[in-house]
C-alpha cells in the first residue's frame, strides 16, 4: 500500500509541476549528529532537479520487487524496506535539518566532509525524503572548469556540487525503501545497530557455554562486517535457540565437513584465530547443506540457496 502511495505522490508532483516544493541539505556527518546546510533554490532549478530524478524512480519503485531489508544483502532487481523507527541515525537527521539547527553559512559545510544529501518534495500534504550519497560526486580534484561565453573559455570560481538522476534511500510515511544496500551503513551508520546486535548475540552465546575463548570471537566479529552483518541476520532469524538446542550434532556435521575446529574436554567449540571465525557463524547460521542427488557439502548464502 505505501508503494502505490509514494507512486501517486510522484506522479502527482510529476504531472502538476507544482512550484517551491522542493528543499535540498547537504549533510555531514558529526559522530552521532549530523550538521545539514540548506541553500536557496530558485523554481526553476527545483523543477529541473525533479524532472531528472522522478521518472527514474518512478521506474525502479514500478520494478523492483520489494524485500524486507537482509544485512547480507539482496538479489538483483530487488529493492529493500525498513521501518524508520529501527534506523536511530534517521531521527538524528531529522532534527539536524530543524531550522534553528540548521548551518546558516556556507563557509561552515566544508564540502570536503559532506557525506550525503537529501531532497524533501512537500505536496498535498505528504513529505518525501530523497537520499543520495555524496562520496561520489564530490567537486573535480584536479583539472580546470570552464563554460563558453561571449565566445570566450571563461573559468569557472570556487567549488561545485553535483546532483545526478540516482536516489539510494527514500524515506516515506515511515518507511525506508532501499535501491542502494551499502548506503543504509554509509548514510545512516546503520553498522552501528550490527555492532549492537552482535554484542548481545555474543552475550547469549557466552550464558551458553558452547564456546571457547569467546572474548577473542567477539573481538573478530565486532571488528569485521560482514560478521556482524551475518549475525544480524542469524539474530533476526532468530536461528541461536536452533543452534544451542542442536549443539550435541555440531561434532559430527564439524566431522563429515573435515572443518579445522576442535573441542576441548568441556565440549565446547574452541576458537583460535580468524580462520574459523566464519565457519562458525555458518554452523550458528545453520548455512551448512547436502545435495540429496550427489550429497555434495556447501554452504547457503541465502534461504532461497536450499529451499
Amino acid at each position: 500500500m505505501a508503494i502505490s502511495e509514494l507512486l501517486t505522490l510522484i506522479r502527482n508532483v510529476k504531472s502538476d509541476r507544482p512550484s517551491n516544493v522542493t528543499e535540498i541539505y547537504f549533510v555531514r556527518k558529526q559522530k552521532q549528529a549530523y550538521r545539514s546546510f540548506k541553500p536557496q533554490m530558485s523554481a526553476d532549478v527545483q523543477q529541473d532537479i525533479l524532472e531528472m530524478i522522478l521518472p527514474v524512480l518512478e521506474g525502479q519503485l514500478e520494478r523492483l520487487h520489494l524485500v524486507n531489508y537482509n544485512p547480507i544483502g539482496v538479489a538483483d532487481e530487488e529493492m529493500e524496506e525498513l521501518t524508520a523507527e529501527n534506523v536511530p541515525q534517521v531521527n538524528a537527521f531529522l532534527t539536524s535539518i530543524n531550522e534553528d539547527e540548521l548551518l546558516l553559512d556556507e563557509e561552515n559545510l566544508d564540502l570536503k566532509n559532506i557525506a550525503f544529501y537529501c531532497l524533501r518534495i512537500t505536496y498535498n500534504g505528504n513529505e518525501l525524503y530523497l537520499f543520495r550519497q555524496f562520496s561520489k560526486l564530490r567537486r573535480l580534484r584536479k583539472g580546470y572548469l570552464t563554460r563558453l561565453q561571449n565566445n570566450q573559455l571563461v573559468a569557472m570560481e570556487k567549488e561545485f556540487i553535483g546532483i545526478d538522476e540516482i536516489v539510494d534511500i527514500v524515506l516515506f510515511n515511515g518507511r525506508l525503501y532501499i535501491l542502494n544496500h551499502i548506503s543504509l551503513e554509509l548514510v545512516f551508520n546503520y553498522r552501528d545497530e550490527y555492532l549492537k546486535v552482535t554484542h548481545t548475540a555474543m552475550d547469549e552465546i557466552f550464558s551458553k557455554g558452547v564456546l571457547a575463548n569467546i572474548e577473542q570471537f567477539s573481538e573478530d566479529c565486532s571488528r569485521d562486517v560482514r560478521a556482524m552483518q551475518r549475525i544480524t541476520d542469524i539474530m533476526a532469524k532468530d536461528r541461536l535457540p536452533l543452534f544451542f538446542e542442536n549443539f550435541d550434532k555440531v561434532p559430527d556435521i564439524v566431522s563429515s565437513l573435515g572443518m579445522d575446529i576442535q573441542f576441548n574436554a568441556d565440549g565446547k567449540l574452541i576458537y583460535r584465530d580468524k580462520g574459523q571465525l566464519f565457519p562458525i557463524i555458518y554452523l550458528m547460521s545453520d548455512a551448512y547443506f547436502k545435495s540429496l542427488l550427489a550429497e555434495r557439502t556447501g554452504i547457503a548464502k541465502t534461504e532461497e540457496a536450499v529451499s
